[in-house]
């Protein structure tokens, strides 16, 4: 079972809208992405945003689907480019 994170958006019930919080601005932009470190979010993270099995965010990511970043062995999304991801799939689904 998954522990609830203190610092993770909650979705209320029926929300059309994903609601993504703006990151804290004590962190400095990194050079690729102009992201914020806050911005960064683990594949468990994001699941528990979406409501899907983390599973599914990692093979999003191998797909392209989510865009998604490797740190070595690691990936991490960027907050603003999944919720640009998201945002764009939903308008083309209307």
């Amino acid at each position: 079972m998954t522990a609830m994170r203190s610092h993770s958006p909650s979705v209320s019930p029926g929300a059309q809208q994903l609601a993504f919080s703006d990151p804290a601005p004590d962190r400095e932009a990194g050079p690729a992405t102009g992201a914020t470190l806050n911005e960064l979010m683990t594949a468990d993270q994001v699941a528990e945003l979406l409501l899907m099995p983390a599973s599914t965010v990692k093979d999003y990511a191998r797909r392209d689907t989510l865009p998604s970043i490797k740190l070595g062995k690691h990936r991490r999304f960027v907050r603003s480019q999944v919720q640009a991801t998201l945002d764009a799939l939903a308008g083309s689904s209307r």
